[in-house]
Formats: structure tokens, sequence, C-alpha cells
């Protein structure tokens, strides 16, 4: 286990076990948290993309089975704006409407992600969803923040997803050049083992 991995906050640690478990299962790797305002955890959700099983009110096999959304899918009405969702990856804009909707105080993310780089950017558009926005924080940046990127890059390689591919070419071509030599019989090799394990060759 390296001292980066002991470092982290636990629900950054959470996150990213849940984001390795997709990993492991074919779907996209991103996992969340939500924690309430004294710090517990109330829910979590992992992306199930790919997969035909999961916890009962949770989706899967589905374009909108993410990460975000399955920890907030079973929470009843209510105000959290006093909560806090951890992500391994910027939420997009399916999960920043749900994080709105849900009344979710503060999302804070790992990994940046371009594709949704102008998200934040839509309570300038409209003052209705301007109250109750759900603050963004982050990128969380170093080893972990390149991970999560990684990581969903080699599942972006690996399914041919062309757009994502695309998107991140000119803005992180270190990380997708991390993700095409990971992508195959290494990343299989890698899915094999507990995400401790692996953080040696994935954070190397």
């Amino acid at each position: 286990m390296t001292s980066a991995w002991e470092s982290l906050e636990p629900p950054w640690r959470e996150c990213f076990l849940l984001a390795w478990e997709s990993f492991g299962a074919g779907s996209i790797p991103v996992g969340a948290v939500l924690l309430d305002g004294a710090g517990t955890t109330v829910s979590r959700g992992r992306n199930r993309r790919n997969e035909r099983s999961g916890p009962a009110g949770q989706l899967r096999a589905s374009g909108l089975a993410h990460a975000e959304i399955n920890a907030l899918v079973t929470l009843p009405p209510a105000d959290y704006s006093d909560h806090v969702m951890y992500t391994t990856l910027e939420p997009c804009l399916l999960c920043t409407a749900a994080l709105r909707q849900c009344h979710v105080g503060t999302v804070r993310f790992a990994g940046p992600d371009p594709m949704f780089a102008g998200v934040d950017r839509i309570p300038d558009l409209d003052p209705f969803l301007a109250r109750r926005w759900t603050r963004r924080d982050g990128p969380l940046g170093g080893p972990f923040g390149r991970l999560a990127v990684v990581l969903h890059l080699v599942w972006a390689v690996e399914n041919g997803a062309q757009s994502l591919v695309d998107g991140h070419a000119d803005t992180m071509p270190d990380e997708l050049r991390a993700a095409r030599n990971l992508a195959g019989a290494p990343a299989d090799r890698l899915r094999r083992l507990p995400l401790p394990e692996a953080l040696p060759t994935l954070l190397g």
C-alpha cells in the first residue's frame, strides 16, 4: 500500500475503491459517496453501465447508471445543502442536474473532465437554476486526480468511445498516452488485483 493512498481522506479512498469495482466489472470507472454535515457517509454509488445486477433501487445496464445518480437515487426528498458528495470524476451534465435537483450543497471531484468543463456556467444563464446550485470543488489534482482521468480513458480506449478519446487528445495528452499504454492486457492483469496492490503500477 502506498503512502499516497494512506494519506487520502477516507471518502476519497472509498470513491476510488468503488471506481475500481466498476473498472473490474467493465463499467465506467467512477465512484461516488455522499457525506452528511457531520461527515458521515449516508449513501454511495458507482457506475453500473454494463452490469445486470446492483443494489436495490440503483440503476444498472443503462447509460443513466452513473455513480452520482446511484448515490442519489434512493435518497428521500429533503434539504441536503449541508451534504458533500465526493466523486472520482468531474460530474457530467446529467449528474450535475441531479445534484442540483437533490439540493446537495457541494460536490468534490478528483479528476477533471474537459467534456463538461462548461457545466459550471449554467447558473449564469438561468437565475432559477442558480438557486441551490451545487458548489463544485475540484479537481483534487496530484496522483489520484490523474488516476481518475486515466482510468476513465482506459475504459474509453477499450470500448471505442472515440468522442471521449478525441475530447482529451488536446487537453490531456499525457493522461491519454498513459491510458493507451494500459488498455488491454496490462489493464486486465491489474483488474485481478485489489486496488492498493495495483497502485504502484497505476501511479508509477
